[in-house]
């Protein structure tokens, strides 16, 4: 996966240019309440076979689900994929293209563009980001991070076929249903790096405003001019996981594909490393002790100023320890992906609690100390490999 754009982050990067060759059929599904803005993603959106699928029982309960359904169901015409996308996305500049060149790469795999930067998948992105890495597969008992999904044709069909009968019991969330429609047929889900759509973030019509700030671990844009190679980050065995000031682990539970999170002192102990080492790295250099004084002082609480070390440790200790990358290409980050992935991993873990206005004011001390653990993790994991 490839990004060439240039841009800021925000809501209105440059139109989207002429389709690409082989681009998937694409709807926009939407509420009505949304119309407007559905409307207006969907004329960045250039190409033959697009529409604007609308909610068909807007006065029934909230149900991405129900419009979903509409969404990933035919006719298909020629396409051989449909892309479906959420009314509250951004799409990064040259989106189809990249779409196109996506879907021509792994014809055969469902694609997500998007991930949350606090949930588990997240964490895979940034580790694909951080290692060069061109995919992430997605971690397959989380929800299926929905918001801009790609299907090939065979499995839209079904897809929109499973959520119709699940709608005849309820409506469960059109995400985790996604996920477990996979799970059943052991297909795995694969995460472009960087993510090609960013959320617009605004009220949630499904209560979603709880979560806070969910944005990108690493939007095309943001990280400008950044490339990423072909190579596939696979399922690992721990997965840091900062969410709400607080540090976990994700560790698979057994052989099933199953995963499960807990604090990271339990969780790390799977690496080899020592939670002991981990809690002592900061005292031993006075470069992060220092930065951890100047968060202190600038405003940010010092437990959640060791939270976002600890995080960044355990990313170095992930990173140390990742398995040769499948696929061609450079296991060499780029820069500019790099430098975004590196941003967000205290942005990520921190928005919800302290607010993203108090963290852009200490961002510069933030990102030294991310790149100081990042550092030290490695160290860590290097030397109980030794």
């Amino acid at each position: 996966m490839t990004q060439t754009s240039a841009g800021t982050h925000g809501l209105s990067p440059a139109p989207a240019r002429t389709a690409a060759p082989g681009l998937p059929g694409i709807r926009v599904m939407a509420h009505p309440r949304r119309r407007d803005q559905a409307e207006a993603l969907l004329a960045r959106l250039h190409g033959e076979d697009r529409a604007l699928v609308l909610d068909p029982d807007p006065e029934g309960p909230p149900s991405p689900l129900r419009t979903a359904a509409a969404a990933w169901a035919g006719p298909y015409g020629e396409a051989r994929h449909r892309l479906v996308l959420q009314d509250d996305v951004v799409p990064a500049e040259n989106f189809l293209d990249l779409v196109a060149e996506a879907v021509r790469s792994r014809p055969d795999d469902p694609i997500a563009f998007y991930s949350n930067w606090n949930h588990w998948n997240g964490s895979a992105v940034r580790l694909a980001a951080l290692s060069g890495a061109g995919w992430a597969r997605a971690i397959q008992d989380e929800y299926a991070p929905s918001l801009a999904v790609v299907l090939p044709r065979a499995l839209a069909a079904g897809f929109a076929d499973h959520a119709r009968r699940l709608l005849a019991h309820g409506t469960p969330p059109d995400d985790e249903a996604l996920s477990a429609f996979l799970r059943e047929r052991g297909r795995a889900l694969f995460i472009a790096v960087p993510n090609l759509v960013e959320h617009r973030g605004g009220d949630s019509l499904v209560g979603n405003d709880v979560q806070g700030p969910r944005f990108s671990p690493c939007f095309a844009d943001d990280a400008a001019g950044g490339r990423t190679g072909s190579s596939t980050l696979q399922a690992l065995d721990f997965y840091p996981h900062f969410f709400k000031g607080h540090v976990y682990g994700i560790v698979p539970t057994g052989p099933g594909g199953g995963h499960t999170k807990a604090y990271w002192d339990e969780t790390v102990q799977r690496t080899g490393v020592d939670p002991v080492l981990v809690r002592e790295a900061a005292r031993r250099e006075p470069t992060p002790a220092a930065l951890l004084r100047d968060l202190a002082g600038a405003g940010l609480h010092i437990h959640h100023a060791t939270a976002a070390w600890t995080a960044a440790v355990l990313y170095g200790i992930a990173l140390e320890r990742l398995p040769a990358p499948t696929g061609a290409g450079s296991r060499t980050p780029d820069p500019a992906v790099r430098a975004r992935a590196v941003e967000t991993i205290p942005l990520g873990g921190l928005a919800q609690v302290v607010g993203l206005p108090l963290l852009r004011r200490v961002m510069e001390p933030l990102r030294g100390l991310t790149e100081e653990g990042l550092r030290a993790g490695a160290e860590l994991a290097a030397a109980t490999r030794d």
